[in-house]
This record gives structure tokens, C-alpha cells and sequence, in this order.
């Protein structure tokens, strides 16, 4: 990574971190605060990492660093995976997690995201395998016809959700499934994109 220093690589990072859980940068005094150093010295990382061209700054604003758009291209993302879901247990609580899967930043879009392993074949005809690991952008709502993941009485399906007049159609992709029907549905996310072994 243009042979940044182990400090660099730091700073890096946090700003990194900063920008996604605020959706703003950092100060340089914010900088300075988290690696305990004087203001001066985040400034002069800062300034380091310009120069590197991994970051572009304007010093005359407040909150103006910006991370270079091919360091952003070059970013593996670690999305949770969080499978085997017990009942009782909301599908985004930690008991639920089962490591990660490490995806480039420039496959998907702004949002928050987890995975499933996929178990059953209710929806094959979507080619949608058991043991495939499904992609989930995090949502409330949904369109009909989209592939989604809700929770009903807590069970967790992947299912292809359509809006009725007083209730919702989840439907299955395999003929051998009737389709479930419900009043009562929490929608946790939609399905973005499958990964799958083939070993």
C-alpha cells in the first residue's frame, strides 16, 4: 500500500473507520485525540498520507479529508455472516455471528450489509443453492418481486416477497413450496448477491 509506515497504515485505517461510522471525516484533532499525539504530529500523518496520494485534504475546512477514490477501490470490505439462527434470537445479535466474507468495496453500493448461509432448496428455480452464501443489503421495506429476508414468528426465510391487500405473499422459488402467507413480517434486508463454493 505505497509503502506507508506502520503509523500511516494506522491513521489510515482509523480515518477509514471514522468516515464509515459517521459518514463524515475526522479533525486532525480528532486524529490527534485517538493516537494520544499533538495535534502537529496527526497533521504531519495526515499531510504523509496526502502526499501518498491515498487521501486528499483541503486544510482550509473542517472535516475535508476525503479518502482517494482508488484506495476506496482497492478496499476489502469483512461482511458478517451470521447464520444458524435461533429461534427467539433477533438475526442481527452477536449469537448469531459465524466470521466473515471478505468482499471488495467496489462490488456494492453505500449501505449496510450482512450474509446468510443459505439451507434448504426453497428456492432453486432462482438458482439459489443450500449452502450458497447469500448477500443482504440491510432495508425495512421492499418492492414486489424482490428476494428478501424476513422474519416471522421468529424464523428467519429467504422468500420472494408481493404485497396483497391485507396481507404478504412469500413466495418460494421451487415448486414443491406453497407459498406463505402473513399479516405479521419483519423485513430485515434484500438479497443483493450469492457466493458458492465449488469444492
Amino acid at each position: 500500500m505505497k509503502n506507508l509506515t506502520k503509523r500511516q497504515t494506522e491513521v489510515l485505517g482509523f480515518i477509514k473507520s471514522f468516515i464509515d461510522s459517521h459518514k463524515y471525516p475526522p479533525t486532525i484533532r480528532e486524529i490527534a485525540q485517538n493516537f494520544e499525539i499533538s495535534v502537529k504530529g496527526a497533521y504531519d500523518h495526515v499531510k504523509a498520507l496526502e502526499k501518498k496520494d491515498v487521501i486528499s485534504c483541503d486544510t482550509n475546512r473542517s472535516r475535508a479529508i476525503e479518502i482517494c477514490s482508488k484506495e476506496r477501490e482497492n478496499e476489502i470490505l469483512s461482511i458478517p455472516i451470521l447464520g444458524n439462527v435461533a429461534a427467539g434470537v433477533p438475526l442481527l445479535a452477536s449469537e448469531n455471528f459465524d466470521g466473515y466474507i471478505s468482499i471488495p468495496s467496489d462490488m456494492l453500493k453505500a449501505g449496510d450489509y450482512f450474509a446468510l448461509n443459505v439451507r434448504g432448496d426453497s428456492m432453486i428455480n432462482a438458482g439459489i443453492l443450500d449452502g450458497d452464501t447469500a448477500l443482504i443489503k440491510q432495508k425495512q421495506t421492499a418492492e414486489n418481486g424482490e428476494i428478501i429476508v424476513a422474519m416471522i414468528d421468529d424464523a428467519v426465510t429467504l422468500k420472494r416477497f408481493y404485497k396483497e391487500k391485507n396481507r404478504v405473499k412469500l413466495q418460494a422459488e421451487n415448486d414443491a413450496y406453497s407459498p406463505i402467507y402473513t399479516q405479521s413480517i419483519k423485513i430485515l434486508g434484500k438479497l443483493v448477491k450469492i457466493f458458492r463454493d465449488y469444492e
